[in-house]
């Protein structure tokens, strides 16, 4: 052979060869292609919800049954699915077959009706019975921050109720206490009791007494009503415990566990006991400062279980919120006649896809509406939507065809097949081999074989099981059967495949919206829900109830009257008595002698003497703090000296033995004065070498 013959031939094998490669290389591409949605669908359906899947005596419908021949015997998408069509079907009641839902008669979570459960298999039938009902708490379809806040709810809740049936076992009781309790001879309380009681259990009376009080211009009781509801509120929440033997400290140091409400407790105990031991004076700019720092956390409670259950109600329709214009992602129906595993294909594929729950409209975009049975479409909708299609290049998925108006007419009916292969064959892949029980196909009006470009194609007949038609700028998907959209249609090979390729065809379309039988059936307002619900007559009667509560706690049946109020006197009562005492007994030089003694061992333990002993150092560095001169402060101190040694008290050994317990002589108005300026000029050294001591008791 020449040269030339020898190219010649070599050219021939290469362009006989290069298609071949070329269907080489597609085929690899496609097998990849299936492959990866195999595992989609095997992820998908490896969740136990999908029960059919993973229990081998899952109950299956006649027309759920019907895929058991396609399934086989295994399943590596669905293990246990083999086994539950071992059983027989079972036949679901009227009312269960035809109510709205999944369809094949369950509800969203893939389980028989009310109503439809399944007539007992008989034991010589078969000893198996399906599993009850299972007990659980399904917070699926909550999202996270409404199912933590749920669960938040009910730990509180039950937490609460624990703590409370503990605290009333196991409270502490003395038993001397309680052997008095049965001595004490049984006797009903007194007026005085019986108001004290209802003031101390009933904090908002405690506050509206409060403002009383300060209308009338008695702001030291309205500051102690003001106290005393905060002290009620904290003792119902149980943060503490109110006991005649607690101080104000007490309670504040209650609170080291909650930060927040301990400052703002001390804040409110200093200007209380400003009050009470006469540091500061009662007036209105006092009693607003407790007041305004006492109502909120009085209130914090009520204002977070309100808080609490808006939150609930609105975050727990997080899931079934509508995203991109309304739409619900939320549990959906899994049981085999389902469309949730469908659903979560598709996502696994990078469809962003979603359960429509608004009403049907012509969308806005271009996009993939798969039409199934039971969806509730209008005449109006479905002019809207083929001119969507033409005009905006969206997807219309027909699964099943149903009844469409004659403006929009297809051409196409559903007729009975004859065929009984469950064979499907695409003519666009050689490689695709689907599934589908046999029972329905498409024909043209007049009855003859559609003939359109893409087909599905059902056994050696041919019969048409799908079409694919352009229409526009979009296309239109018409399947006979709309089995082929439902969970446990993916479990037979290569149905998801196709199921994906229809959607692909140009114009391909990433988003996917799933209209069924719930589409558009939820209320639009929540009147039309309540009405729904038929709610009515119970919030009526609710309604009722709250104007009875209001009548009775918001208008008076008598004359009003305050209770009586059960006061104390403060501290700073006890020092007046105390100096009118010592008024009336002319015994200034006394008082200023107690006090001359107190106040010089207060000065010698702040000031620094350099190691020196008596008046004169001590009177030096006063006069260095103060900056007064030094013979000044040593006449002071002197006098304060003399006044100690002449009113001692009698554990004094500085008192000469004839004067303990000796009445003091009576003093005259003039000594009395000078007794008074020699208490101030002490009071000034404490003053300037010092905190007071009324500052070192608030703070």
């Amino acid at each position: 052979m020449s040269r030339r013959a020898r190219l010649f031939a070599a050219l021939v094998a290469l362009s006989a060869g290069a298609p071949l490669a070329r269907d080489a290389r597609a085929e690899d591409v496609e097998e990849n292609v299936q492959e990866n949605v195999h595992w989609s669908v095997r992820d998908v359906l490896e969740d136990d919800r999908y029960r059919f899947c993973h229990e081998d005596d899952y109950p299956l419908t006649p027309e759920e049954h019907a895929w058991c021949p396609i399934i086989a015997g295994s399943s590596d998408v669905c293990p246990e699915l083999p086994a539950a069509c071992k059983l027989p079907p079972v036949e679901l009641s009227s009312s269960a077959a035809s109510g709205r839902g999944g369809r094949g008669g369950r509800d969203a979570s893939g389980k028989h009706r009310a109503g439809g459960a399944p007539t007992d298999r008989g034991p010589s039938e078969d000893e198996r019975r399906r599993p009850g009902p299972e007990m659980r708490v399904d917070l699926s379809g909550m999202s996270f921050l409404a199912s933590a806040l749920f669960i938040g709810l009910l730990v509180v809740f039950f937490g609460g109720v624990i703590h409370a049936l503990l605290k009333n076992l196991l409270r502490d009781r003395a038993p001397a206490e309680e052997a008095k309790e049965e001595r004490a001879p049984a006797r009903g309380p007194t007026p005085e009791e019986t108001a004290r009681r209802e003031v101390e259990t009933d904090v908002q009376r405690l506050l509206a007494r409060a403002r009383s009080h300060a209308a009338r211009g008695d702001y030291a009781r309205a500051i102690d009503d003001a106290y005393a509801a905060l002290l009620r509120r904290l003792d119902g929440d149980g943060l503490i415990e109110i006991h005649p033997s607690r101080t104000n400290g007490d309670y504040v140091r209650s609170l080291r566990e909650r930060p927040d409400l301990k400052g703002a407790m001390r804040s409110i105990v200093r200007d209380v006991e400003g009050v009470q031991f006469g540091v500061t004076p009662p007036s209105e700019p006092i009693f607003r400062a407790v007041m305004d720092r006492v109502v909120p956390l009085v209130s914090r409670g009520l204002a977070l279980a309100l808080v609490a259950f808006g939150l609930s109600a609105a975050l727990s329709c997080v899931s079934c919120t509508p995203h991109a214009g309304g739409g619900d992602e939320g549990g959906g129906d899994r049981s085999p006649s389902g469309t949730q595993a469908v659903l979560e294909v598709l996502k696994e594929q990078g469809f962003k896809a979603r359960r429509r729950g608004e009403a049907l409209a012509a969308p806005d975009r271009a996009l993939a509406l798969v039409v199934l049975p039971g969806a509730a479409i209008d005449d109006a909708t479905w002019k809207d939507l083929f001119a969507w299609v033409r005009d905006k290049g969206g997807t219309l998925f027909l699964a099943g065809l149903p009844r469409l108006p004659d403006e929009v007419e297809l051409g196409l009916r559903v007729a009975q097949d004859a065929e009984t292969s469950t064979a499907l064959a695409a003519d666009w892949s050689r490689g695709l081999r689907a599934s589908l029980p046999p029972g329905k196909r498409l024909v043209e009006a007049n009855g003859d074989e559609p003939e359109d470009l893409y087909m599905i194609l059902r056994g050696e007949s041919s019969s048409t099981a799908g079409v694919v038609r352009r229409l526009g700028q979009g296309k239109v998907v018409v399947v006979a059967d709309d089995r082929l959209v439902s969970n446990v249609s993916l479990a037979a090979p290569d149905n998801a495949q196709l199921f994906l390729d229809l959607l692909r065809f140009a114009p391909y379309a990433t988003e996917v919206e799933i209209v069924d039988e719930w589409t558009g059936v939820g209320a639009e307002t929540p009147f039309e829900a309540v009405r729904e619900a038929n709610l009515w007559p119970v919030i009526a009667q609710l309604f009722l109830l709250l104007a009875l509560l209001y009548l009775w706690k918001g208008s008076a049946f008598a004359r009003l009257r305050d209770p009586p109020a059960a006061g104390r006197r403060a501290f700073a009562d006890h020092a007046r008595a105390l100096g009118l005492a010592y008024r009336r007994a002319r015994a200034s030089r006394h008082a200023a002698g107690l006090y001359a003694s107190w106040a010089l061992d207060r000065l010698r333990e702040r000031v620094h003497r350099s190691g020196r002993r008596g008046l004169i150092p001590l009177a030096e560095a006063i006069a260095a703090r103060t900056g007064r001169p030094e013979a000044e402060v040593m006449r002071v101190l002197v006098e304060a000296s003399g006044a100690r040694e002449d009113a001692a008290p009698a554990s004094s050994l500085r008192a000469p033995e004839s004067a303990r317990g000796a009445r003091p002589s009576p003093r005259s108005r003039d000594g009395a004065a000078a007794d008074l300026e020699l208490v101030r000029e002490l009071q000034g050294f404490l003053d300037a070498t010092g905190q007071r001591t009324s500052d070192r008791k608030t703070t």
